[in-house]
């Protein structure tokens, strides 16, 4: 059996990673952006671009295991070991899984950043630990007493 297509299957998987990279670039300029319309469209590109990469990393793994190999990271790289066309790809392939990896962990501490604005606007619009908003439904605030007269 040649390697041709453990090959191919790592090419088409680096390709694929590229792709979720590019999607994950996308995400990344709509958070800091603010155009936060973009994201469900994104998240759902995304979705499938995973369920791609799920099954292009089974493919790879089932090249591996037809060559002899295990069918895991310690497989891939005794096969790149003893090849220098497939080491040449595997060293892609990681190259481009850990570019996206850095994006998503970014986007990961953006997202985190603006749910922590998104709470601290909330908790200055509801008061510390009040419940009662500050603000009613018409823009006015809405008055914060005991209950009892100020004049009392």
């Amino acid at each position: 059996m040649t390697t041709d297509a453990l090959l191919n299957a790592l090419t088409a998987e680096t390709a694929a990673i590229g792709t979720f990279s590019t999607l994950l670039g996308e995400e990344q300029q709509a958070l800091v952006n603010g155009t936060l319309d973009a994201l469900p469209d994104l998240t759902e590109r995304k979705t499938r671009a995973v369920a791609e990469l799920s099954a292009l990393g089974r493919e790879r793994d089932a090249q591996l295991k037809a060559l002899g190999y295990s069918p895991d990271e310690a497989g891939a790289t005794a096969a790149a070991a003893a090849d220098a066309k497939v080491d040449t790809a595997w060293k892609a392939l990681l190259s481009a899984a850990a570019e996206a990896k850095r994006a998503n962990d970014t986007n990961g501490l953006l997202i985190n950043t603006r749910l922590t604005y998104t709470q601290q606007a909330l908790n200055v619009l509801y008061g510390p630990g009040n419940n009662t908003p500050l603000y009613g439904p018409d823009g006015r605030t809405t008055p914060r007493s005991s209950g009892g007269s100020v004049t009392a």
